[in-house]
């Protein structure tokens, strides 16, 4: 038992050190899924603990997580909170009243389309992963728009009866196809607004704030899972924390990677450039590793399954290969935690669509970096196509100021008589 505290701990310690200068405050994209590494590290410290799993996982774990912060921690010189404030409040202030509810009324239209064919089609479970496959393109620009709808939010134009209409129509419906992964972006609004607004958020507040999330999925307990009473909500949570990395279940435990190393034949490129490629129709892969992995671990072929952590995705692709490994996830670190350097400097672009779509990324798109790397890409692609689409409306409804003709009087003396 004491092991896998101490797993818990050290881990928690070394990515507040490695991650405290880009984090803003508790509501932060990037503290609160990254809460998963010391959850998973404790899970399978577990594992390595009760013979499960061989220790050398463990490390594997251990060497990935430390070069991804460092790598991380090495995108944060080029990053400061007054700027990112500076960016975020330019920037949602440069919109008209006119142009947030334009940008509010299209995402929750978008939003109603697909709850219906959601609710038609049974999106639950793997119906949601067909669902979402379906409507691939019209999901991906929901999810860019509905990220740009929560900066709207924030617009001091809007009235607090107003903000609150909005939410419950954009995430009411939004829960029949997105399930209660919806309810974390209104978590991490509060956050923005508090960080924007330069209020120091104590413990009460992010207590108040926790038990609402925590209120709002053991309500989607109930209707979704099966909760039948406080019980099953607490165990439903609790096992959601502990099981964030159930991926090294279903990879070491269940055997789940070598079985799928024999029929999984996909370069490492196009797995991770899959979400730009499929935009031209290129796929990169048919199945996630997630889904490939659940899918050979328990006999039967679904298209859900674990987020494919960091440690395990590399030692899929190179097994062994501990310098390669050491490298790339560095390399990863940067580039994911470097997205908010590039959207601050976005966020100067004369283009209010291009100012928010950067803004919009610095701060929703680097948070899953270490627990899945495609869903980084995937909010990049669906953020860009947010941003494309109002730049081009920007493009064809900005008005350009019209001229005065200049009078300059001439003097007395040169009038012509």
């Amino acid at each position: 038992m004491i092991e896998i505290i101490l797993a818990f701990v050290i881990s928690a310690f070394i990515c507040f050190v490695f991650l405290h200068r880009t984090v803003f405050n508790f509501g932060d994209p990037v503290l609160f899924v990254n809460i998963a590494i010391p959850f998973s590290a404790a899970l399978l410290t577990f594992l390595c603990v009760s013979n499960l799993v061989t220790w050398d996982k463990l490390g594997l774990f251990a060497i990935v997580g430390v070069s991804f912060l460092i790598g991380g921690r090495i995108a944060t010189a080029f990053f400061g909170r007054e700027t990112f404030r500076s960016a975020i409040e330019r920037s949602v202030g440069r919109l008209s009243r006119q142009e947030i509810y334009a940008i509010l009324i299209v995402t929750t239209c978008i939003t109603m389309v697909l709850a219906a064919f959601a609710v038609q089609a049974g999106a639950q479970g793997d119906g949601r992963q067909d669902f979402n496959r379906a409507f691939r393109p019209v999901v991906t620009l929901h999810g860019g728009l509905w990220l740009f709808s929560l900066l709207a939010l924030l617009s001091k134009k809007l009235k607090k009866t107003e903000v609150i209409v909005w939410f419950v129509l954009l995430v009411v419906p939004s829960i029949a196809f997105s399930g209660k992964s919806v309810l974390l972006p209104v978590f991490f609004w509060f956050g923005l607004k508090f960080f924007v607004e330069k209020r120091r958020a104590n413990f009460f507040t992010f207590a108040i704030l926790t038990g609402v999330l925590f209120a709002g999925v053991g309500v989607m307990g109930l209707i979704a899972y099966g909760a039948e009473n406080s019980s099953d909500i607490l165990t439903l949570i609790v096992g959601r924390l502990w099981l964030s990395g159930d991926v090294y279940i279903y990879a070491y435990q269940k055997g789940g990677l070598d079985m799928v190393r024999s029929d999984y034949h996909v370069s490492f490129l196009s797995y991770m450039f899959h979400p730009f490629t499929a935009l031209v129709g290129i796929r990169g892969y048919d199945r996630p590793l997630g889904s490939m992995l659940a899918s050979e671990a328990l006999g039967t072929d679904v298209l859900t399954g674990p987020n494919p952590h960091l440690p395990v995705l590399l030692d899929y692709f190179f097994p062994d290969q501990i310098l390669v490994t050491v490298l790339i996830s560095i390399a990863i670190g940067a580039v994911v935690i470097g997205i908010r350097a590039v959207g601050i400097y976005l966020a100067k672009s004369r283009s209010r669509y291009l100012a928010l779509g950067g803004v919009t990324a610095a701060i929703f798109c680097p948070a899953g970096g270490f627990t899945d790397t495609s869903l980084v890409f995937i909010s990049l692609v669906g953020v860009g196509s947010a941003t494309v689409l109002g730049s081009i409306l920007e493009l064809l409804f900005h008005r350009r100021p019209r001229r005065r003709l200049a009078i300059t009087a001439l003097p007395i003396d040169r009038v012509p008589s």
